[in-house]
């Protein structure tokens, strides 16, 4: 398998590229947990939360006030070249949209970089 069809290969360029960028942002790992005894531990929390997480800077200039920052949620789905997300990595991305975050679903780096232009200098 290429190296660039790998998606473990292709998240991990992406979370350098948003590092690189300026970008606080985080792997959200959603993967079992080995037990010191043998098995594993599951994990217990929000299905179809995106591998990578992060907060995109914001400013604003208000009249009397000066400049106002905040920050809007992230969410960055990646997959292998061709595959989809999953209905409820799906419904994640369009719930962070709808609330006024960032939800993007990528491929590629370049992709990544394509998305995110309106949003990032």
């Amino acid at each position: 398998m290429p190296f660039a069809d790998r998606e473990s290969d292709v998240l991990a360029a992406c979370l350098q590229y948003l590092i690189l960028k300026g970008l606080y942002v985080w792997r959200q790992n959603q993967g079992a947990i080995p037990r010191k005894g043998g098995g594993y531990r599951r994990f217990v929390g929000l299905r179809g939360v995106a591998d990578i997480l992060g907060i995109l800077p914001q400013r604003v200039e208000v009249v009397g006030e000066g400049e106002i920052r905040f920050g809007n949620l992230l969410a960055v789905e990646v997959k292998r070249p061709g595959e989809k997300p999953r209905p409820e990595q799906a419904a994640f991305l369009a719930r962070v949209n709808e609330l006024g975050g960032v939800g993007i679903c990528v491929h590629s780096v370049r992709e990544l970089e394509t998305q995110l232009r309106p949003f990032v200098s």
